[in-house]
């Protein structure tokens, strides 16, 4: 029978047995095992910016959690060091450690490359090519301290791609442009919004229990003329409550109206468990009497009733 069938190979898989799908064959030409991420040590970043790794070595999911960290440490400013002379044409020039007041919140200097960068741009500096200096101050060192108007024309204009970096900065570190605080806002709205609908169906169901009325109609549609008790109480509760009206309903997502017969169910069992619990507590060890009657209705389906009788603490009979 083996001669009929054609044996699995599962050791290995040639690429150029593959299926010449565009797609993948893209993804396979772009791969290159040299092609790797940089482990993130947040107690260990290197703080000489010319020994950093340039932040889309990161992972992406990193990137954010490393800006965020050198932001908070902000830029490598060693006033201290004796920064070493170049001769520049027939004078010797170094780096001026007065520099670093004029632009405080960017500028960094190297002790490993003696040169300067901008922790800015090197966090998000845009691929533009040669505006605003370039790769200078980022990947490509800047030490030509002869040319040192360069720093301010670095900066550039309101647009350039320095202010750019600077302003994703400031927004990186405002706690309202995180994106987990954005979800724990919209989380907290609706959270808010459920208890509110949650509060008036309750508040509907105790009125019908307590009045003993039908929940249910024969027609609980959106174009029914009277969709129940029930439903109808609830609406009428919206219309007479701002705040209800803007979360119930067709405000409301549809997963959590609250509206189903299943709902209703489940808040009724939840009443009478909680009202029997305050039943028993009343009574204690006191004296009580019951009463159970049982009726078979048309369905030949019997129906039980039982009747507490007591007289709680204070001597109030029930």
């Amino acid at each position: 029978m083996e001669r009929y069938f054609t044996k699995e190979h599962r050791a290995g898989v040639n690429i150029k047995d593959l299926p010449k799908d565009p797609r993948l064959q893209t993804r396979i030409t772009n791969y290159s095992p040299n092609d790797q991420r940089v482990a993130v040590n947040m107690e260990d970043l290197p703080t000489d910016p010319g020994l950093r790794p340039r932040i889309t070595n990161y992972s992406p999911n990193d990137q954010d959690q490393v800006r965020r960290a050198y932001l908070l440490a902000g830029p490598c400013q060693p006033r201290d060091h004796a920064f070493p002379q170049k001769i520049f044409g027939n004078k010797l020039r170094r780096f001026n450690k007065d520099w670093f007041g004029l632009y405080s919140s960017w500028l960094e200097y190297s002790v490993s490359k003696d040169s300067a960068y901008c922790l800015c741009c090197y966090l998000f500096k845009p691929d533009i090519g040669d505006q605003a200096g370039g790769d200078s101050f980022v990947g490509e060192d800047f030490s030509n301290w002869k040319k040192n108007d360069r720093l301010q024309s670095h900066v550039g204009g309101s647009n350039s791609a320095h202010n750019q970096a600077v302003a994703k900065c400031q927004d990186l570190l405002k706690q309202k442009q995180y994106i987990q605080t954005v979800f724990e806002k919209q989380a907290k709205h609706d959270e808010d919004d459920y208890l509110i609908r949650l509060n008036a169906a309750i508040d509907c169901i105790r009125f019908l229990l307590r009045q003993a009325i039908a929940f249910r109609g024969h027609d609980e549609s959106e174009n029914s003329s009277n969709r129940g008790n029930y439903l109808e109480l609830l609406k009428f509760l919206a219309d007479h409550n701002d705040e209800v009206k803007a979360v119930a309903f067709g405000n409301a997502p549809q997963n959590v109206k609250l509206t189903s017969p299943d709902v209703q169910q489940d808040i009724v069992t939840a009443a009478a468990s909680e009202t029997l619990k305050v039943i028993v507590e009343e009574i204690g060890d006191a004296l009580f009497s019951i009463l159970v009657d049982e009726a078979r209705d048309i369905l030949v389906k019997e129906q039980m009733v039982v009747v507490v009788r007591y007289i709680d603490k204070k001597k109030k009979c029930y």
